[in-house]
């Protein structure tokens, strides 16, 4: 059966959409559109219902999507193994990392590495989560390193470590000297925030609105450097990763704790379900979990 049918298949399925699937794959709605007809001319059946607000499966898709899942991981698998036959410890690892999480974590565990496994070439991509996810899937990489509660359907995650969540003040805001800052503080100040295609961004904003905190929002960014940059100018507050506090810890900023509230993420490691982790893998996902716990 055809894996690029297969895959349009299960990403309409799972999107409830032809327009959302369709820019997940990159293509035209049409071109997906006949894509799934020429698999339900296949089959004999038709995969699903089209209504106004989008599409759910008949019996016949509910039927199918199981054992799609399982026949597209194993073309996965297939063709991973293919690639990896032969090679030897000077082998390529494709890593993909969150922009909050990358540039505080793998340095110091690519150093790491160096030390046990010198010939190991190393390929990072830094992206969304969301995009991390689809290229592990695809076959793209080999490990992601992530952070909940971002939720990887059809894969893995390997607890690594947690970090902790602090808000960032000017240094003159009431809470630097208090060492601590407060829900109604967090109310009336204005707020610098991530983007919400960032995990972390939606992670906060969750948070926010299940306490009925809901900020003035001055400024979204994709960088959680400028995020911090724009906090020491005293444009606003933010919610950030003790992590990136460590490498961003200048005069112009501090860093407390939320009053009666414990903020964190979960750092992960993210495989293929079912996948074969490679010695390469796995000694460069402990070299990230020794830097992750050594917060």
């Amino acid at each position: 059966m055809d894996g690029i049918l297969l895959r349009a298949f299960v990403e309409t399925a799972d999107a409830g959409s032809l327009s959302r699937a369709a820019g997940l794959l990159g293509l035209s709605q049409p071109s997906l559109t006949a894509q799934i007809q020429r698999l339900e001319r296949h089959l004999g059946a038709a995969l699903f219902t089209r209504h106004g607000r989008g599409m759910t499966m008949t019996e016949a898709g509910k039927a199918l999507y199981p054992r799609a899942l399982r026949l597209l991981d194993e073309l996965r698998e297939t063709e991973h193994a293919v690639r990896r036959e032969g090679e030897d410890e000077a082998a390529t690892l494709s890593v993909g990392a969150i922009p909050t999480v990358a540039p505080y974590v793998l340095p110091a565990a690519l150093r790491r590495l160096r030390v046990r496994n010198g010939t190991l070439r190393v390929e990072l991509r830094e992206d969304y989560s969301a995009v991390l996810a689809r290229q592990l899937l695809d076959g793209v990489l080999d490990v992601v390193i992530a952070a909940l509660p971002y939720a990887f359907e059809h894969l893995d995650a390997e607890p690594l470590g947690s970090d902790a969540l602090v808000v960032a003040v000017p240094a003159a805001h009431p809470a630097a000297r208090a060492g601590r800052i407060t829900l109604a503080q967090l109310r009336d100040a204005p707020a610098v925030t991530l983007d919400p295609a960032h995990c972390l961004g939606e992670q906060v904003a969750g948070f926010c609105s299940s306490r009925q905190v809901h900020p003035s929002v001055v400024c979204r960014s994709a960088q959680l450097a400028t995020v911090l940059e724009l906090v020491g100018a005293e444009v606003g507050i933010s919610i950030v990763p003790a992590m990136a506090a460590a490498r961003h810890n200048t005069p112009q900023t501090a860093y407390v704790p939320l009053a009666e509230h414990t903020l964190q993420r979960e750092i992960v490691a993210v495989w293929r379900r079912g996948a074969i982790q490679t010695p390469a893998a796995r000694a460069f996902v402990d070299c990230v979990r020794e830097v992750v716990r050594g917060w």
